[in-house]
């Protein structure tokens, strides 16, 4: 079966599987060459650039709300948290260089870390008929 005037191969009704791998094929081709022509203009990168601008600039007020947002409810932001974290570790590393300086200084050996509690348990697993 010959389509006519074109360069194309016969249409083979055996595997109507090659037929649709082949159109697939033709159309990537296609749509790669477009993209490829669009790329090349100016208008293309300026309106890429605009849409990058304008995403940032939607993140950065969603952000900007989303504090306010939060100073309104007095709680803190996630930069607040990162912040507060942050100086936390700095207290507990200084006051185990105390703890280590007071113990050398008294003679005793310095008091292992107490171990963190463990959570109840508040939920028993089902018991197993046997």
């Amino acid at each position: 079966m010959e389509r006519g005037g074109t360069d194309d191969p016969p249409m083979s009704t055996s595997d109507p599987g090659d037929f649709f791998r082949d159109m697939l094929g033709k159309w990537e081709g296609v749509a790669n060459q477009f993209g490829a022509e669009l790329m090349k203009s100016g208008e293309f990168a300026k309106t890429v650039q605009g849409a990058a601008s304008a995403g940032m600039k939607a993140q950065s007020a969603a952000k900007e709300a989303m504090g306010r947002a939060l100073a309104a409810a007095n709680m803190p932001s996630r930069e607040d948290m990162i912040d507060m974290t942050a100086r936390m570790r700095g207290i507990e590393a200084r006051l185990e260089r105390i703890e280590s300086l007071l113990a050398k200084l008294t003679g005793e050996p310095a008091a292992p870390a107490p171990d963190r509690p463990k959570p109840k348990r508040t939920k028993k697993p089902p018991k197993k008929d046997g």
